[in-house]
């Protein structure tokens, strides 16, 4: 016997037996239309599944089956490609599985469409009020993994940022933020440049650092007497050696594109220098210290300090330098490196009735306090400078209060300068330094800000680095838009508890995969045994559709 009559001819004794005795019944009396959702309501599924399951308010008369449609896009998939029959996990046997057949496979990043037409019946004759359509979208795959012959090649992005290489001296004398991770990196850029999937590796920013020098230390010193000798030396460096190559091994080869955009710690890491030590790269540059990438008109690649006031490129204060308070204030960091000092938490202060200069002083003071140096003189000159337009040894204070006279009006001016869309607030960016204080610190806020809200703007995907803090967000506050952070390579004894380390975002983008949706997803590298694997953290999908999308 045929096993849907069965089901049915079962069922059927099960439903009249019941209404007999008066126990359970079909339908509740307010309940008259047939609905339909997928089960589990989640928004994507593995491009790997090898089932999806409709749950519907009613038990559907298997006969009616046929009327439940697979379309990918607007054309219906052939029906030997799957069956549909109960859920045998669901004795209500009001879910409806759909199992694909052994050599079919739904394809990445990509979005299906499960329409249940008025066929579709409950045993009791309801059907839907009209047809409903259903969205199913499929997760990327792990740009690492091999494709088989005839599969789309080269539609995925790579990101990375905050490496914080430093010299060889830093790596001696440990105040690097840089030494865990490097041979992982090696790998994890081996695997991008064997990849068939990935058309281009970004990295978006302080890839190199300039910054993270104890303040007794010279920058400069015997043959490193200038600031391309300085990166040279950085990328000269044992530890780091090897990563630069492998960059350049993938520029080099030309079928990934590699890309850079600045970041604080090398602010003056300038195009001239950049192609000097990666000349197959490309550069991605703008206003001398930052930069944005555009690779498509609805996304924008930056490294994010442009909206942090102790971080963006400040060349209004001090006349030939860019270097802002956060350059001082590193320098301190790194003594507190050298010296091994537990670091305290930065909490931050109310800033109600507060002026600019109280907000920004209060923050600075308590930026260094947390660095918790033993015996610390803020008024004692122990910064040595002698690095774009600074020349004097400062304290402390003496740094701090370089930048306090006409801090709101010079804050305007800078994001001016640095070709900032939407300026924002001298309290927004103090804010946006403290990396603490709410969605501020992940800048989140200034994603939002600049891209998502402004009627002008198209962009619906913004990837940063800057925070150390890698994330994936997508709600009614970035407007159903993706906010993506890189995260960092640096040690993870340097960043907050629940930060991740030797993180990277990956986005396949329909313009490139010939699917209707963006996919942007954040893994983690990590080792299982002595074999380097990428964790999927969190994944998130832009249905270009924009109809009965999932998101």
């Amino acid at each position: 016997m045929n096993a849907y009559r069965r089901d049915f001819i079962r069922l059927s004794a099960i439903t009249a037996v019941s209404l007999l005795i008066g126990g359970c019944r079909e339908e509740n009396v307010s309940s008259t239309v047939l609905s339909v959702k997928c089960y589990p309501d989640n928004s994507i599924i593995s491009y790997t599944a090898k089932q999806i399951i409709l749950e519907f308010n009613k038990v559907i008369n298997p006969q009616t089956f046929s009327g439940i449609i697979l379309l990918d896009g607007n054309t219906a998939i052939p029906a030997f490609n799957y069956t549909i029959r109960f859920d045998i996990d669901d004795p209500s046997k009001h879910r409806v599985v759909i199992s694909f057949n052994k050599d079919f496979q739904l394809k990445e990043s990509w979005k299906y469409t499960i329409l249940v037409t008025d066929e579709v019946r409950s045993i009791f004759g309801l059907s839907v009020s009209k047809t409903v359509s259903l969205a199913v979208i499929t997760s990327s795959r792990n740009p690492f993994e091999p494709l088989q012959s005839g599969e789309l090649r080269r539609s995925k992005t790579v990101l990375i940022s905050d490496l914080h290489m430093n010299e060889q001296r830093g790596y001696d004398e440990g105040y690097s933020l840089f030494t865990e991770n490097a041979a992982l990196l090696e790998v994890f850029l081996e695997q991008v440049r064997v990849s068939e999937q990935i058309k281009e590796l970004v990295i978006l920013g302080d890839l190199m650092d300039m910054w993270v020098i104890p303040m007794a230390y010279h920058t400069f010193r015997d043959e490193i007497n200038d600031t391309e000798a300085y990166f040279r030396n950085v990328a000269e460096a044992d530890i780091n050696k090897g990563v630069i190559a492998k960059i350049n091994q993938i520029a080099d080869e030309g079928l990934i594109r590699f890309s850079y955009v600045p970041g604080n710690h090398d602010m003056l890491f300038t195009e001239d220098i950049f192609y000097a030590i990666f000349p197959n790269g490309h550069w991605q540059g703008g206003a001398p210290g930052t930069g944005s990438y555009f690779p498509e008109n609805t996304i924008v690649f930056e490294h994010g300090h442009n909206y942090d006031l102790f971080n963006a490129p400040d060349s209004v204060t001090t006349a030939g330098s860019l270097l802002p308070p956060g350059y001082f204030i590193t320098r301190i960091y790194a003594t507190g490196n050298l010296l091994k000092t537990e670091k305290l938490p930065v909490n931050m202060q109310s800033t109600e009735n507060k002026n600019a200069q109280e907000i920004y002083t209060t923050a600075w003071d308590i930026a260094v306090a947390a660095i918790n140096i033993p015996q610390f003189d803020p008024v004692k000159p122990q910064i040595y400078t002698e690095v774009n337009g600074y020349t004097e040894c400062y304290s402390s204070n003496g740094a701090r209060d370089i930048y306090t006279q006409n801090i709101g009006d010079n804050w305007q001016e800078r994001q001016q300068i640095n070709g900032v869309p939407v300026p924002n607030s001298e309290v927004v960016g103090i804010l946006n330094g403290s990396g603490k204080f709410f969605w501020f610190g992940t800048l989140e806020y200034s994603a939002i800000a600049q891209y998502f809200t402004p009627l002008e703007s198209n962009i619906n995907i913004v990837v940063f680095g800057h925070t150390h803090k890698a994330m994936l967000k997508q709600d009614w506050e970035t407007l159903d838009n993706i906010y993506a952070n890189s995260g960092t390579w640096i040690d993870k004894k340097y960043l907050n508890k629940d930060a991740l380390s030797a993180t990277c975002i990956v986005l396949n983008s329909a313009q490139y995969s010939g699917s209707e949706i963006d996919n942007v997803t954040l893994y983690q590298s990590v080792y299982e045994g002595d074999e380097m694997v990428l964790k999927k953290i969190d994944e998130k999908v832009l249905d270009h559709s924009k109809e009965n999308s999932v998101s």
